[in-house]
């Protein structure tokens, strides 16, 4: 589809996806999103990433997440993944939840960066009130 004539912009999309680029005056942005059924029984999971980027801008944004659930666990987690304007180095945030029901604990992850990764957070839960 020519929006106007330098103006363009195209999209694929699929059941599980979508992604779409819009191009003018030699830019070019891309903006992606996808939703997948992971599951395998017994364990259900679900995963979703959405993207935004440009080739001409430095621009390269992606969040992730996930949730998955089990006879034992419960996890849930998200990432952003996005690439710094000035040396082009990709950076990458992530936070992520586990309950474990039969040890009743608490998992949790934080990740600030590709070289520091803060230790596990690992808390029992007690049903006493």
């Amino acid at each position: 589809m020519v929006l106007l004539q330098d103006i363009t912009l195209s999209s694929e999309a699929t059941p599980e996806s979508f992604k779409t680029t819009l191009s003018y005056d030699r830019q070019l942005w891309t903006l992606e999103l996808a939703v997948r059924d992971e599951s395998r029984y017994p364990q259900l999971k679900h995963s979703s990433l959405l993207r935004l980027s440009s080739s001409t801008s430095l621009v390269d944004v992606q969040l992730t997440s996930f949730a998955a659930t089990d006879a034992e666990t419960v996890s849930r987690g998200v990432g952003l993944k996005y690439l710094t304007s000035r040396d082009r180095q990709l950076k990458t945030l992530a936070l992520k939840g586990e309950i474990n029901r039969l040890r009743k604990e608490l998992k949790l992850e934080v990740n600030l960066c590709q070289h520091l990764h803060l230790s596990q957070l690992l808390v029992a839960l007690d049903n006493q009130s």
